[in-house]
């Protein structure tokens, strides 16, 4: 079970059953590439700086510490639930006291209003990576960080200008379990 079934059977337990058990999926319209490209873009400049040792300039300043080891596809069995959680983050930052905390790639058409957007459409998502980076024995910060990438107004023959911002948000990765549990347990009924 993944961060994103999970997120289905909050939003569904019969989808949820459905999608897993008889792998019947919900319907989806057609993915938009732009972010698929923008995001494989910032996959590799982040790249560039974490083998650097350092922050890229795009989240110097807003965000303390260093980027963390890459890939970080993460799991693991639960012998409560007999049941698998797994999920890949985008990257993770090294606080100075060695703590982990997720941090998340979003783009948007425009800056979000404030945190209370974050918390509402990827609060849960953070809290299982956080889940996920502490049932594989790392330490974390219990905080995750959404940056949002989205363009600016300016003169585009000098570079597609884009904004950066940074929402730090507390994790609950006891409640992102609990919610595991409970979508283990809608999986083995009619």
């Amino acid at each position: 079970i993944s961060a994103s079934t999970l997120k289905l059977f909050q939003e569904c337990p019969r989808c949820f059953w459905l999608h897993i058990n008889k792998k019947i999926e919900r319907p989806r319209g057609p993915f938009p590439s732009l972010p698929s490209g923008i995001d494989r873009v910032l996959k590799e400049y982040f790249e560039s700086y974490r083998q650097r040792g350092t922050l890229p300039p795009l989240i110097a300043g807003k965000i303390q510490g260093t980027l963390g080891a890459h890939p970080l596809t993460l799991g693991f069995n639960d012998a409560r639930t007999k049941a698998r959680l797994w999920g890949k983050l985008d990257d993770c930052v090294v606080l100075a006291d060695a703590r982990l905390a997720p941090l998340d790639h979003k783009t948007r058409a425009s800056a979000p209003d404030d945190v209370s957007y974050t918390q509402k459409y990827y609060q849960f998502q953070m809290d299982v990576y956080t889940l996920l980076l502490e049932r594989n024995g790392h330490p974390t910060s219990r905080t995750a960080y959404v940056v949002y990438y989205f363009p600016l107004e300016g003169e585009l023959h000098k570079g597609f200008p884009f904004g950066v911002d940074v929402h730090t948000i507390a994790t609950d990765p006891d409640g992102a379990y609990e919610v595991f549990a409970a979508g283990c347990r809608c999986l083995t009924g009619p």
